[in-house]
């Protein structure tokens, strides 16, 4: 076999090696963590993926935090097709731990992974969690806002922080992309019309918590000058919040990613994106 031919299949071993070892690393808890400084917060952050989401949704960026000694990559815990939890890591003398939520039946109804985070919360509630904090991506960002609306009792542990990344806040579809990007222009009080989870979220805004906060991040391709999306979810929708959340009382940031890196499936592999959650969640 010629040399060349050998250089190739060593080199594409090389490849399926490594995909394979970041594979297993990044749904895997890290052995060591050496914090920034000596003091930091022990309210768990439960990142959750959205629909055919998988660990590589969050993964890089649970690494990239652990590995600058912001927050410790602390529990993954995967839901299996039936329900039940798979944990591995703990929560005991962690330093801004975060939590990685992977579904394996990752194409889920959004009632199905909302019964299945509530099991999550209160067994973290049965092992001393007191407070958590919430960050979801697409579906993931409808996931956590709709937990913080219905999910809080004395059997689940308060939600203190929810940061949103590309939600679908006021499309039809939430799960599947679709062909054409959905559109509800806004008018002087609102959107002109209303998908039936912006509807449900405007009948039930009033049952977040008041002492919540939420930032709320949508990218913006700008391939079009006319158009403002992420190439699958419209701004317009992303930021419909803006027109709810506030007049309740509520704590309510936006933040606008622009270019290619505010794509849908980049938006958790932005350094931009990173910096925000990280001041948002951890600076005061």
């Amino acid at each position: 076999m010629a040399w060349w031919l050998w250089g190739l299949l060593l080199g594409a071993a090389a490849v399926l090696v490594a995909a394979a070892v970041d594979w297993w690393r990044i749904g895997h808890v890290p052995k060591h963590f050496t914090p920034i400084q000596p003091h930091l917060g022990n309210t768990p952050t439960i990142y959750i993926h959205g629909y055919s989401g998988n660990r590589y949704s969050f993964g890089h960026l649970l690494g990239r935090l652990h590995r600058a000694g912001i927050a410790q990559k602390a529990m993954v815990i995967h839901v299996k097709r039936n329900g039940q939890l798979r944990v591995q890591g703990h929560l005991l003398d962690t330093k801004n731990p975060t939590i990685q939520v992977i579904f394996c039946r990752s194409r889920a109804h959004l009632s199905t992974e909302l019964t299945w985070l509530h099991q999550i919360l209160v067994l973290l509630k049965h092992n001393g969690v007191h407070r958590v904090n919430l960050v979801g991506h697409s579906m993931g960002a409808v996931l956590v806002m709709l937990a913080a609306m219905q999910l809080p009792t004395k059997d689940t542990p308060q939600i203190n922080k929810i940061v949103t990344l590309a939600g679908p806040f006021n499309d039809i579809e939430l799960g599947k992309d679709t062909d054409e990007i959905l559109v509800y222009e806004w008018g002087p009080r609102g959107p002109f019309r209303q998908a039936p989870i912006y509807h449900y979220i405007a009948e039930k805004v009033h049952d977040l918590p008041r002492d919540i906060h939420i930032l709320n991040i949508a990218g913006d391709i700008f391939t079009i000058p006319t158009r403002h999306d992420d190439g699958v979810i419209a701004v317009q929708s992303a930021f419909a919040l803006r027109w709810l959340l506030p007049k309740a009382g509520i704590d309510y940031q936006e933040v606008l990613i622009r270019g290619v890196r505010g794509a849908h499936s980049l938006l958790h592999e932005n350094k931009l994106v990173d910096d925000n959650i990280v001041r948002f969640l951890y600076a005061s």
